[in-house]
């Protein structure tokens, strides 16, 4: 096993020898005392004694270097890369110094050691689609859209393990620019955001939901499509949103001079183009466009070989979002509902909101949603078998489909519909990472940044497993989810 390692002038610094002291009995005691203190911290503090200690014996100091070696977990790289059992990185200023297993890197003069045996590790998630800002509690409205809201949100996306979002195309006003200008500032513990502004549809034919409907541009002709564009290129988009489904029949599609103009003038701006779609015939014409992704499977018609073909040919990213779908073919409840994890984030009344709607569910529309949902798992097969580039995305900010856990969710959805595990997590890390320019994120390898989930469990076993989160860690620092969990639920 070869060892990855960063050059940078951080690991120069260090002579790379293995220091053992004792523990101080009496230090350990004390610690011991404080049960808030969780296992992963108390582990860095004992080992950080441990590795300080003087000639004489004396009470050691707290650790004189910043940098961590982590040992003993299985470590999933997100790339397609075997796992690294009983592994070794090396964190330093934020950042993964070196990769190898136990015993291949030596500790650091000075540096803590956290003992990660029995865990996993894995990059955290970046999700291409989501919705920030619009739900409060039971209120799921546009006046919630402020700038405390969307913090939140991003705060909920990150205790989840979700590192990175995009806000696809909701994001009226200033709010979400400003935000991320603070980020790329300096605004650590709570996930990255991205976004794709206000997106763009036939008049009043944007998002389903009222609430985020005004959100969306109309545009009636080519030089306001192209208007448009050039608007949201002057604002720092990531990417550009746009609708073309009738709803339906509910409402105007967006039609294909429209999306061509758009496509044409994001293209000409280095911005991807980004497709809410619904129809089979749809998808065809807009990859012949020139579009850049799916925000959606088709949902009319199962995805013919030629449509899949020209989606993996073309190299068109597609997100399965399968979760709201998924959720139509339930009559009662599902159990996850309940999930002791979920309830860490939502409140028991948002809970009985969420049950509640599925007590106006008929027989017939279960079993039409069960239909068509079978029809998008073996489309996501077929996409996958054919190569496809498939991406993380759950819609999640629709209300009820919760920030990060949604998400969570989606990766269950997606090994069920036929992808392995180690596929799933790929399409949640390394590749959206790739796609949107995030070149620090996405990876547990050396360079990049040290933004990663420990786990119980291993998803690689189990998908569900990706459930047993014990801590996150964000640029080399542990989040608080403890004082998260508290401001939402209370102790």
């Amino acid at each position: 096993m070869s060892i990855q390692a960063y050059n940078s002038p951080v690991l120069d610094r260090h002579v790379m020898t293995l220091n053992q002291f004792p523990l101080i009995a009496r230090f350990t005691t004390r610690l011991r005392h404080r049960a808030r203190l969780p296992f992963l911290a108390l582990t860095v503090i004992l080992q950080a004694v441990a590795c300080g200690g003087t000639e004489t014996g004396s009470t050691a100091p707290l650790p004189t270097s910043s940098a961590r070696l982590y040992e003993g977990a299985v470590l999933i790289s997100g790339t397609d890369s075997e796992p690294i059992d009983d592994s070794a990185f090396l964190v330093d200023d934020g950042r993964i110094m070196a990769v190898g297993r136990r015993g291949e890197l030596a500790l650091p003069p000075g540096a803590a050691s956290v003992d990660l045996s029995g865990k996993t590790v894995m990059p955290m998630l970046v999700s291409y689609h989501g919705h920030v800002g619009y739900q409060d509690d039971l209120s799921y409205d546009a006046a919630n859209y402020t700038t405390a809201t969307v913090i939140d949100h991003l705060n909920r996306y990150a205790y989840y393990g979700v590192g990175a979002i995009v806000s696809l195309g909701t994001d009226a006003g200033d709010v979400v620019f400003e935000i991320r200008a603070d980020q790329e500032r300096d605004m650590p513990g709570r996930a990255r955001l991205l976004t794709a502004g206000r997106g763009l549809a036939a008049p009043d034919a944007g998002p389903g939901a009222a609430a985020l409907r005004a959100s969306a541009v109309g545009v009636t002709t080519e030089v306001e499509a192209r208007d448009a564009v050039r608007e949201l290129a002057g604002r720092g988009v990531d990417v550009v949103k746009i609708w073309v489904d009738d709803r339906n029949g509910n409402v105007e599609k967006l039609e294909p001079d429209l999306y061509r103009a758009i496509i044409d003038e994001a293209h000409a701006r280095d911005l991807p183009v980004i497709a809410h779609v619904y129809y089979a015939a749809d998808a065809a014409d807009l990859i012949e466009a020139g579009v850049d992704g799916f925000a959606h499977l088709v949902r009319d018609e199962e995805m013919s070989r030629p449509l899949v073909e020209a989606i993996a040919n073309n190299n068109i990213l597609v997100m399965p979002n399968l979760g709201i779908s998924e959720r139509g073919t339930h009559r009662e409840p599902p159990e996850w509902l309940d999930d002791p994890l979920l309830l860490e984030s939502v409140p028991p009344d948002v809970i009985t909101r969420a049950k509640a709607s599925f007590e106006r569910r008929t027989s017939e529309r279960v079993d039409q949603a069960s239909t068509s949902y079978a029809t998008m798992q073996r489309s996501l097969a077929s996409l996958n078998a054919a190569g496809a580039q498939i991406v993380l995305g759950a819609d999640s900010g629709v209300q009820d489909h919760f920030f990060g856990y949604t998400e969570l969710r989606e990766l269950e959805l997606m090994v069920a519909a036929g992808l392995t595990p180690l596929e799933t997590i790929q399409a949640a890390t390394s590749r959206p990472a790739a796609l949107l320019g995030l070149d620090d994120l996405g990876q547990l390898t050396a360079g990049k940044q040290a933004t990663f989930i420990v786990l119980d469990e291993n998803p690689l076993d189990d998908i569900a497993h990706i459930r047993s989160i014990t801590d996150i860690f964000m640029n080399g620092e542990r989040l608080d989810r403890d004082a998260l969990k508290a401001e939402w639920v209370g102790p």
